[in-house]
């Protein structure tokens, strides 16, 4: 089973980790093909191509600052072979 770790900041730097069943962290190069779209209501869709970051433990990326509660993001990407896709709500700390 592979997990993943989304982090959303609201100044536009994202990252993905990802861990194994029993949540050992796994190098990021376990996925291939790591994107963002950014979908909000005051803007236009943006997709981000993430990166592997100099570390090699995440995927990160850096796009515009997010604002408000009405943003989505969903997140794509390519692990042993097979593309998975989610949708994940932003939720901006109060």
């Amino acid at each position: 089973e592979l997990h993943y770790e989304v982090v959303l900041d609201a100044g536009g730097t994202h990252s993905v980790w990802f861990s194994d069943a029993v949540r050992e962290e796994l190098p990021a190069s376990v996925a291939a093909k790591v994107e963002m779209t950014v979908m909000g209501p005051n803007a236009p869709a943006e997709t981000l191509a993430l990166t592997i970051d100099d570390s090699g433990e995440s995927w990160i990326a850096a796009g515009r600052p997010l604002n408000g509660n009405d943003v989505m993001v969903k997140l794509a990407f390519v692990a042993r072979g097979e593309p998975f896709e989610i949708e994940i709500p932003y939720l901006a700390q109060k």
